[in-house]
């Protein structure tokens, strides 16, 4: 049965509600990228708006595609097509397609990406330990697994720093959150997992005796994906299609 259309603006409208533009950082450009007033019946997910994407929304006729990090971070001064960015941005307009995308305002949401985190991970969220200048964006976890922590933690692709040692507090921040160490070093965890974790990042895991979890920065985040297409398959009668963008290739 064909699925019927449905405004790109009311789905937007929807996702605004999950997660509010307004609790961004002030360094961030999360809200529509390129804003067309349509219809569609397949939205496309995705973590990073890529050549990739675009092409795939212009063949299965998706005129709406909701990404995590934005396309464009900072004022674009001229539109050239033969830019890597130009070139994506023509190709939309062309094609009547929109873009949005949520990024730290999705972070903090009580539905984003620390929560769809700890929900892979399996356990719940008890408490928060480290704020913004909006909200909250670090969580404490309860460890009530023991040593089978590591075990999941090593099917989700983690990388491991510092120690193994018994887990029973951990504390969470997906995407890149080392900034946040300190913090919950102090809410004395045994584990904290994060993405874009570097050399002297696991030192100081090492050096504090505790375990540091890499999942990447796409691997930390990329579960949220997964909850935004159950919430919108909720709410609105249309196919949604989740597009990995992930960087890593295979040699």
């Amino acid at each position: 049965m064909k699925k019927s259309m449905t405004s790109t603006e009311k789905i937007i409208e929807y996702i605004r509600k999950i997660a509010p533009e307004e609790f961004q950082e002030n360094w961030d450009n999360s809200g529509y990228q390129v804003r067309i007033k349509n219809e569609t019946d397949k939205v496309i997910l995705c973590m990073d708006v890529t050549d990739k994407v675009i092409d795939y929304a212009i063949e299965t006729g998706s005129k709406l595609i909701i990404s995590h990090h934005p396309m464009i971070f900072i004022g674009v001064k001229s539109i050239d097509e033969d830019s890597y960015l130009g070139k994506n941005i023509i190709k939309l307009i062309e094609n009547k397609i929109s873009v949005y995308s949520s990024h730290t305002s999705l972070d903090v949401s009580d539905r984003g990406v620390n929560v769809a985190l700890a929900e892979a991970i399996g356990l719940p969220i008890v408490e928060n330990f480290a704020m913004t200048d909006t909200t909250t964006i670090g969580y404490v976890l309860r460890n009530n697994i023991g040593d089978e922590i590591y075990e999941r933690l090593k099917d989700l692709g983690a990388i491991f720093y510092g120690k193994k040692v018994p887990v029973e507090k951990i504390a969470i921040v997906g995407g890149a959150g080392m900034s946040y160490f300190d913090e919950a070093i102090a809410k004395g965890v045994d584990m904290f997992i994060t993405g874009d974790v570097k050399h002297h990042d696991g030192q100081r895991g090492y050096e504090e005796n505790i375990s540091l979890v890499d999942l990447t920065h796409y691997g930390s985040e990329k579960f949220v994906l997964n909850k935004l297409k159950d919430l919108l398959k909720e709410k609105f009668t249309i196919d949604i299609e989740i597009i990995d963008t992930d960087f890593k290739i295979e040699i």
